[in-house]
């Protein structure tokens, strides 16, 4: 699982990165020096599971980057918490109305910020996915079985990917795709199987919908079995 540390100020990252890597379910950190570049991040592939995010940076600012996010379909889910030294009611106010779940101050303090990340981390992954051992009770099996199962689903989706790409036609895979939308749904992947509600009469587009959404849902699929990983 990732983090992504948006602060145009390295000296200010320094501290917060040290104490991502010290939460307890265990953070790989990305850093990015502004907006832009966090964007490019973002636009490569990078899915973190949050992003702690300055306000004020050149180039584009905490604010313009969450908004840039929110109106993408594939970035949306990202859950943002803004840094800021100050903590006025205009600067919490701007950040949440754009989108941020989250705001911490710098300089910052070690257990209310780590509660702060712990929480927001908890909830988004929780309004992505249901929990495994939720799954688990459920379908009436066990928490491995769950993550061999994901794990499965993991390669398939792979598989149909590559299928589209050879092809280049989604169209052609649409039972296979909407087959694993089925599983995504069984599984809990709840932001998964919404990816995958594709339609015979989206039209000429379905094809490079199903491409990028099949993408995108293999990236979820990995970031899902990290947390069931965890988790089980």
């Amino acid at each position: 699982m990732k983090i992504l540390i948006v602060d145009d100020d390295e000296i200010s990252r320094f501290p917060l990165v040290s104490l991502v890597k010290r939460l307890p379910v265990g953070m790989e950190v990305v850093e990015a020096s502004d907006g832009e570049e966090a964007w490019a991040l973002l636009q490569d592939g990078l899915r973190p599971s949050l992003c702690c995010c300055d306000l004020v940076m050149p180039k584009l600012d905490g604010v313009g980057l969450l908004r840039r996010v929110k109106a993408d379909r594939f970035l949306q889910f990202i859950p943002f918490v803004m840094i800021s030294s100050s903590a006025d009611r205009e600067s919490v106010t701007g950040a949440v109305g754009a989108g941020a779940v989250g705001f911490i101050v710098k300089p910052y303090a070690m257990a209310a910020t780590s509660r702060t990340l712990e929480k927001v981390l908890r909830e988004s992954q929780g309004s992505l996915a249901e929990p495994v051992a939720s799954v688990a009770r459920r379908l009436g099996i066990s928490k491995a079985e769950v993550t061999r199962l994901m794990h499965k689903l993991e390669a398939e989706v792979s598989a149909c990917l590559d299928l589209v790409k050879e092809g280049g036609v989604a169209s052609a895979q649409l039972p296979e795709i909407k087959r694993i939308q089925g599983s995504c749904a069984l599984l809990g992947l709840k932001h998964c199987a919404n990816l995958l509600r594709l339609q015979p009469e989206d039209g000429p587009s379905l094809d490079e919908t199903g491409l990028v959404s099949l993408r995108e849902v293999k990236l979820q699929v990995s970031l899902a079995l990290e947390f069931a990983m965890q988790e089980a």
